[in-house]
């Protein structure tokens, strides 16, 4: 099967080959996103390499809490649903996380043409490093194919459950793409430029640390109106954080009415975009739906199109806007493969 070992580093890898093993996730589980999150001091982290002679066959991230509560509730597998309280055991202390900690995105790094053995014989690995220390084995937010591919390496041990989705548009590089859509989504779409052909506003693109003074307080007040906490230092501090990434392009695009005030946060990579966090203050009324759409959907798309980038992420949450203008879903899951579970995985009787 080659050689398999655990690694502390991810500079212990071939950049080009890591990234091309799982896109999946695009940047959230990139090279160098998962370089950021390996500087957090919050985690410990670790790598299961998998080399055939010069070519690297996996590169599966693990990582271990330093902290008494899980840094992201998100992460907490006692909180994910689990069927027969599947994720009860796992603490922080008690688990090991697969592929990734932050983001709500994980790839699995894994070469997609290993068989379903080489991969049982990598998962045994995960479950005698777990075991030794009495951990149980949790899989945050992977897609349904990596799911899937997961099941069969467990012979179905793991317990799933639907963690969300996450909303995409594809084809956006075509001339053709707008015509090719169905009619209601063409409809909505021409209603929304209208709607804001109708509102004077100025808008423009700017980078976060010429904006964050008051964009930060934005995006945490729409959090906060969505029913979760996250202060508008931190707001700043993560977006910070991701700015000083070498490889991804961060900016913002910002609009202005009369009376309101919003930003979007963008997040290019490679050939994706990826809109990430809006925030808008003012009443609910036409003025600020517009700035809305246009900060969502208008303005991102039309950047990429001028670009040739042909995928856009919309991130999770808010289905029916986006639903109505075209995007399409793909799941992801948490799951957890119990201590007890883990242990006998170790010991080769799964």
């Amino acid at each position: 099967m080659g050689d398999i070992h655990f690694t502390s580093a991810i500079a212990d890898f071939d950049r080009q080959q890591f990234d091309a093993l799982d896109r999946t996730a695009g940047f959230a589980s990139s090279y160098s996103r998962l370089l950021q999150k390996e500087r957090d001091a919050r985690w410990s982290s670790r790598y299961l390499e998998w080399t055939d002679g010069s070519r690297l066959r996996a590169a599966i991230p693990v990582y271990r809490s330093r902290m008494k509560a899980w840094p992201d509730p998100g992460y907490d597998p006692r909180s994910w649903g689990l069927p027969d309280g599947a994720g009860d055991g796992c603490s922080p202390e008690a688990t090991l996380m697969v592929g990734g900690c932050g983001d709500r995105r994980t790839g699995l790094h894994v070469d997609p043409d290993a068989t379903p053995g080489q991969l049982h014989g990598l998962l045994i690995e995960l479950a005698r490093l777990a075991a030794e220390e009495e951990r149980c084995l949790a899989f945050p937010y992977v897609y349904t194919e990596a799911r899937n591919v997961l099941a069969a390496a467990s012979h179905d041990r793991i317990v799933w459950t639907g963690l969300g989705r996450e909303a995409h548009m594809f084809g956006l590089s075509d001339p053709r793409w707008e015509s090719g859509l169905p009619s209601k989504v063409r409809n909505t779409i021409h209603r929304d430029r209208r709607k804001i052909a109708a509102v004077p506003m100025a808008v423009s693109r700017e980078r976060w640390d010429e904006v964050s003074a008051w964009a930060a307080e934005l995006i945490s007040l729409h959090y906060a109106g969505k029913g979760t906490s996250e202060r508008p230092e931190f707001v700043d501090l993560r977006y910070s954080e991701l700015q000083e990434n070498p490889d991804i392009d961060l900016f913002v695009f910002t609009a202005q009415s009369s009376g309101i005030r919003g930003v979007q946060t963008i997040v290019a990579w490679e050939d994706e975009l990826e809109v990430y966090d809006v925030g808008l203050d003012g009443e609910e009324g036409g003025e600020r739906f517009a700035l809305y759409v246009n900060l969502l959907f208008q303005l991102p798309f039309a950047y990429a199109r001028a670009r040739g980038i042909d995928h856009v992420r919309l991130g999770a949450k808010a289905e029916t806007p986006k639903a109505a203008r075209g995007a399409v879903f793909q799941d992801y899951h948490g799951g957890v493969l119990s201590a007890v579970e883990t242990r006998r995985f170790a010991r080769g009787e799964a």
